[in-house]
């Protein structure tokens, strides 16, 4: 008897499963920041995911035609490989440790997995078309439920390339810590995209995309924030780093225009001291509005930028 579930408390979204799929309790936990495995989930390439399902479906196969255990034995690495590489793909691994462990495979399911990939995919995209037009803040507003009110006809979505919310398996519970919260017992994938987008309608939080590494987040605090505090791979994150790469930037740039200033007062008194004509001057001034826009793209460095100018 495998265990599976997830709620939200706070800013935080929290999953509890049986790494073992067999005590019938959950003995591990993991932590994310709120909505994370949804938009991770999202943003995940398919490259990484989709070539395993379809090696653990090929070994499904090979075990109903041959009877031998040992590619389920390779289907399960396969799938805790993957199980590695995303939570919800841990969901994926636990069912099929359960059907291994209980001998209750059947042929049916080597379809089931063979489909898997196309609905997932259908699945994301789904949900990203739901974050563009239900959550995006910058795109349709802060109204989130107002905008679900816009878009949908009772439960079911006006544009059937929205995300299709379905009843799941939520329950009531209490957990560490002694609050009670809704609990989520998933059967799919489908049903952890499902009641992650759902408790941002409920709880009206909209998302944006981040000034610095382009990825949405959501918005739990500040309704003005630009970065997010997303986990990154170099483990650093956008609200901390971006403020200050912004400031050097805005500094550099400044640099830039004093350099390129400077020199234009000082060239410009030289055509009243008749050191330099006025065609002269603006070809002078053409050429140096080039050399600052290379500047400011990086194309050309700061002190390069400068001996032009010094030798122009």
């Amino acid at each position: 008897m495998w265990v599976f579930k997830m709620y939200f408390q706070d800013d935080g979204e929290f999953f509890e499963y049986d790494p073992l799929g067999m005590r019938g309790a959950a003995g591990t936990e993991k932590a994310l920041p709120y909505l994370e495995s949804l938009l991770s989930f999202l943003e995940l390439d398919l490259e990484d995911w989709e070539p395993l399902i379809h090696q653990a479906a090929a070994d499904l196969e090979r075990f109903l035609s041959t009877g031998d255990p040992a590619y389920t034995d390779h289907m399960m690495r396969v799938l805790g490989e993957l199980g590695a590489r995303h939570i919800y793909f841990q969901l994926l691994y636990l069912q099929w440790f359960g059907r291994k462990a209980a001998g209750n495979i059947e042929p049916r399911m080597a379809k089931e997995l063979r489909l898997l990939p196309a609905q997932l995919t259908a699945y994301r995209k789904q949900a990203q078309i739901f974050l563009e037009r239900i959550l995006d803040i910058d795109q349709v507003g802060r109204e989130v439920q107002k905008n679900m009110r816009g878009a949908y006809l009772f439960d079911s979505p006006w544009d059937a390339a929205l995300f299709r919310f379905e009843p799941t398996p939520i329950s009531l519970g209490v957990i560490r810590g002694g609050d009670c919260v809704e609990i989520l017992y998933p059967n799919t994938i489908r049903d952890l995209i499902d009641f992650s987008l759902r408790e941002c309608v409920r709880r009206e939080i909209p998302i944006r995309r981040c000034r610095s590494c382009g990825r949405y987040f959501p918005i739990t605090g500040r309704i003005t924030a630009e970065y997010c505090s997303r986990p990154s791979v170099s483990g650093k994150l956008c609200r901390s780093t971006a403020p200050v790469r912004k400031w050097a930037e805005n500094r550099r740039s400044d640099q830039v225009f004093q350099e390129y200033r400077r020199e234009y007062k000082r060239r410009f008194a030289w055509i009243k001291a008749g050191k330099l004509t006025e065609e002269q001057f603006a070809a002078w001034h053409n050429a140096a509005k080039a050399r600052k826009k290379d500047c400011d793209r990086e194309v050309i460095s700061l002190d390069e930028f400068k001996a032009w100018l010094k030798n122009s």
